[in-house]
């Protein structure tokens, strides 16, 4: 769902700020890594690229790549266009003050508890997602609880664009309905349909190639809008041809009660403990609670 004109000039603006000091302190975070430089050694294509903080073991995932001969996915370059990066950094809320506000203290709880029908919502994490002008890759469909070490399915993504989107600039594509696909499917590489090494689900079915017979719909959105799919909603993202970079923010809600559950080939949550096991109650200094509704009096 997309709720036009959700956030006011001001929670913009501090976002905007939030983003500005995020992409200050990028090079120094641990979970900070650039998917095109990623993209550029998986497949040869400039040896010399830095993705140090890659989330995956490289040398493993090449050989990988190389033998599943799958496409890199990407938008035909444009003559004369420089070309940009697509960055990606976690637990943003973990080092920025204005963020953490936001996230644990804005309207977005409020929101999720009404959307998922939970009388308790705890915040999950956040990313963000910034596709420079010229970033050609674009991010293949996929299943945003894939990659969360989650038991169930009741949580729900909140993205908030930071600049006005539009069909070629990176825009956000959706497979309505999806959400009731039986399953969880692997978590992909993002430049790639290719699954992580180590997952042990189905693929998804072959959307980028017929995204017609999916019925994918792509989302416009300004700056104030916030779209919000569930953890389920197979989704993914075009490379960014336009003049301007496309700035984002994720952040992941979820069901208060919802518990550890390891997923085969899903990245390590930077602040999990060591030793979490399947059922494990959620830590709520890294997940904290952040809606509770007022129980009524009679």
């Amino acid at each position: 769902v997309k709720l036009e004109g959700f956030l006011t000039g001001r929670e913009v603006a501090q976002l905007r700020k939030a983003m500005d000091e995020a992409l200050a302190t990028f090079a120094s975070s641990p979970n900070a890594f650039d998917v095109t430089a990623m993209a550029d050694l998986l497949w040869r294509e400039n040896q010399s690229a830095d993705s140090s903080h890659a989330p995956l073991d490289l040398e493993d995932l090449a050989r990988t790549v190389r033998r599943a001969k799958l496409p890199r996915l990407r938008e035909r370059a444009r003559p004369l266009r420089a070309r940009g990066k697509f960055l990606i950094d976690t637990s943003i809320w973990r080092r920025n003050a204005r963020f953490t506000e936001f996230a644990l203290r804005g309207p977005l709880g409020a929101a999720a508890a009404s959307l998922l029908s939970a009388e308790e919502i705890r915040f999950f994490d956040d990313q963000l997602f910034v596709k420079e002008a010229g970033a050609l890759d674009k991010a293949a469909f996929h299943q945003d609880l894939s990659y969360c070490h989650l038991d169930g399915g009741l949580g729900c993504a909140v993205w908030i664009p930071l600049d006005p989107v539009r069909r070629g600039s990176g825009a956000m594509g959706y497979v309505p309905g999806s959400h009731r696909w039986p399953g969880v499917y692997n978590p992909n590489i993002l430049a790639s349909t290719l699954a992580i090494p180590g997952s042990d689900g189905p693929d998804l079915p072959g959307i980028e190639t017929n995204p017609e017979r999916f019925g994918v719909t792509y989302m416009d959105a300004n700056p104030g809008d916030v779209v919000i799919h569930h953890f389920l909603t197979v989704h993914g993202s075009e490379g960014n041809t336009s003049l301007n970079a496309r700035r984002a923010f994720s952040l992941r809600y979820c069901d208060g009660a919802m518990r550890y559950r390891r997923r085969a080939g899903a990245p390590v949550q930077p602040l999990h403990p060591a030793g979490m096991t399947d059922g494990h109650k959620l830590d709520s200094t890294i997940h904290p609670i952040v809606f509770r509704r007022k129980s009524r009096r009679r």
